[in-house]
């Protein structure tokens, strides 16, 4: 079945031209296993099923499609040799959330994908897998369905997320053993566990060493999965609003990215700070969506201070929250104004750019008066001194250009992708947007110069 899927996509003219023209440095992410897939492990949201056999098929099959050196148990390039595994429930589990039986890391390390390239003096591409050895989800459990709020769909508190990611860390190993919510005590059911990590532990050292030595003027994460922090100030709602966000502080907006990673995210920025790593940039994918931001360990009213910056580049065909919200929410939904919204002639706003960026106020006061300036007067500053650039639609590429003194991502984005393009250029564009880091120094914060060359944003900037 894995292979018939990527003959399939294989058989596209254009992908058979991309790869015919430029190298792919590939990396896989869960889809290549299983779309809820960590480790060697399934959740199709009837329990964890151990999926051993599986994991080494798909192993098998990216293999043999994905052109790549990397590690495997033997030095013939021509042949995967699969390791025998069973099925086998996984129950053990380390300090780091990887579980230890051992089909479980038989099949793990059939392939080892993260790896290092450099490009001339002033690149290294560290690449890293976020798939195979990360610990189980913090918000994966039942439990988890009690911190969301129907009327505010995609919305988590943070507090509960900073709770849940750092465990029985939390507090100085106080943790809480409720989270109040909607009126409700909620059990803290990872009170007594650690915190979980995306990269496993010899992944992250050898992820950290990397840094560290390389000499190159731009350390460029490979990293799939976002870092930066989607939040919402849901506590600003007005009065009159037609519903009100049932906790005191931020939620956040996320899908299982480093936004739940907390503990292990802040490690590694702690780090980069510590060995006064300079020319530190995240390149990422996996959200649907295009961002451009500053990477801090803590945003306002904690301490702010960038030590690097990240790209999230938005899918070339896969739908992204805000076309999910426009089908999804009922037109009278009471808070559809913060995700969706429409004009007096006919045109979806993705109001959730603004939401994210801007603050609930803003996205408010253009469903009220329609008028972009007016909306951007009612900005919030303290929610996204991050973030430069979102868009929860956009489709398309990214271009990344290093230089001895600059880093530059230009964010290439195409209308929304319903229907094949009849010219032969691939047709028209929504806008290009560059967004420019000159290298800074050690104890400098990073900056980040946005330039619009083409086209307008949709509620972006």
């Amino acid at each position: 079945d894995y292979r018939a899927i990527f003959r399939a996509y294989l058989a596209d003219p254009d992908l058979a031209d991309a790869r015919a023209r430029w190298p792919f440095v590939c990396m896989w992410d869960n889809h290549e296993f299983s779309w809820q897939g960590w480790q060697t492990l399934e959740d199709y949201g009837d329990g964890v099923k151990p999926a051993q056999t599986r994991k080494v098929a798909a192993a098998q099959a990216w293999f043999e499609y994905q052109p790549a050196r990397v590690k495997k148990a033997d030095t013939d390039w021509n042949s995967f040799t699969a390791p025998k595994v069973n099925d086998t429930p996984v129950t053990a589990f380390d300090e780091n959330g990887l579980g230890q039986e051992p089909n479980n890391l038989a099949a793990i390390h059939a392939l080892t994908l993260y790896r290092s390239l450099r490009y001339g003096g002033n690149v290294d591409l560290i690449i890293t897998d976020n798939r195979s050895y990360r610990s189980q989800d913090p918000t994966d459990a039942p439990e988890a369905e009690a911190l969301g709020d129907k009327n505010f769909p995609g919305l988590v508190p943070q507090d509960a997320i900073e709770i849940l990611d750092a465990g029985r860390t939390y507090n100085g190993g106080k943790p809480p053993l409720t989270m109040h919510f909607a009126g409700k005590d909620i059990p803290n059911w990872r009170k007594n566990k650690p915190p979980p990590s995306i990269l496993g532990a010899v992944q992250k050292q050898w992820f950290l060493q990397q840094l560290r030595d390389s000499r190159a003027t731009w350390k460029l994460w490979g990293n799939s999965v976002g870092s930066l922090d989607a939040r919402v100030d849901v506590e600003n709602l007005p009065h009159d609003a037609a519903a009100k966000w049932p906790s005191e502080g931020y939620a956040t907006l996320t899908g299982g990215d480093w936004c739940l990673y907390r503990s292990e995210r802040g490690e590694i920025l702690d780090f980069v700070r510590a060995q006064a790593i300079t020319g530190f940039a995240s390149l990422a994918g996996d959200r649907h969506a295009f961002f451009a931001g500053l990477l801090s360990k803590d945003l306002p009213p904690r301490t702010y201070e960038p030590v690097g910056v990240e790209f999230v580049t938005g899918s070339i065909s896969a739908p992204g929250f805000a076309e999910a919200m426009e089908y999804k929410l009922p037109k009278d939904h009471p808070m559809r104004a913060l995700y969706v919204q429409q004009s007096a002639n006919g045109d979806v706003w993705r109001a959730i750019n603004l939401t994210t960026r801007h603050g609930v106020r803003s996205s408010l006061s253009l469903a009220k008066t329609g008028d972009e300036k007016a909306a951007l007067a009612q900005s919030n500053p303290d929610v996204a001194p991050h973030l430069s650039f979102v868009d929860w639609g956009g489709h398309g590429y990214t271009a990344i250009r290093a230089s001895s003194d600059a880093l530059e991502a230009e964010f290439v984005c195409v209308p929304r992708p319903i229907a094949r393009s009849s010219t032969g250029d691939g047709g028209p564009l929504a806008y290009r947007v560059r967004h420019a880091a000159k290298l800074w120094r050690a104890g400098e914060a990073p900056k980040l110069e946005q330039t619009v060359i083409e086209g307008t944003p949709p509620l972006s900037t």
